[in-house]
């Protein structure tokens, strides 16, 4: 069984139960997603990937973000794909994450909106 598919299947026994938590650690209350909130939010990021995307075999996708609170949404979104994600740090200098990218060869990136500074 894949990981999408044990997430469907908790998400029908447990849709109104907490599914993530997230704390930054900055003295505020953690952030929590339903698995309802978390499957929803993977299913839209799924069908645009599939609406705008050609893949043609191509079934890799960049993820550069940080660490939070819908990061599992996006790796359930990618893998429904279905495809692999391939990590990109963006604490990274900008010179090694451009070189990774090019090595693995990557047609599609998803760009966390707060990362969107011009360091590509």
């Amino acid at each position: 069984m894949t990981l999408q598919e044990l997430v469907h299947k908790a998400a029908s026994c447990y849709m109104d139960r907490v599914a993530v938590c997230f704390d930054e650690c900055n003295n505020q209350l953690p952030v929590y997603y339903t698995y309802k909130t978390v499957v929803n939010a993977a299913s839209e990021l799924s069908n645009f990937l599939l609406l705008h995307c050609d893949f043609q075999g191509i079934r890799e996708i960049g993820l550069y973000c940080q660490p939070g609170i819908d990061l599992p949404s996006w790796i359930l979104g990618i893998l429904q794909v279905p495809a692999a994600y391939v990590p990109i740090e963006p604490d990274s200098p900008p010179s090694l994450s451009t070189h990774f990218m090019k090595k693995c060869n990557l047609k599609y990136i998803l760009v966390e909106k707060k990362q969107i500074n011009g360091t590509f």
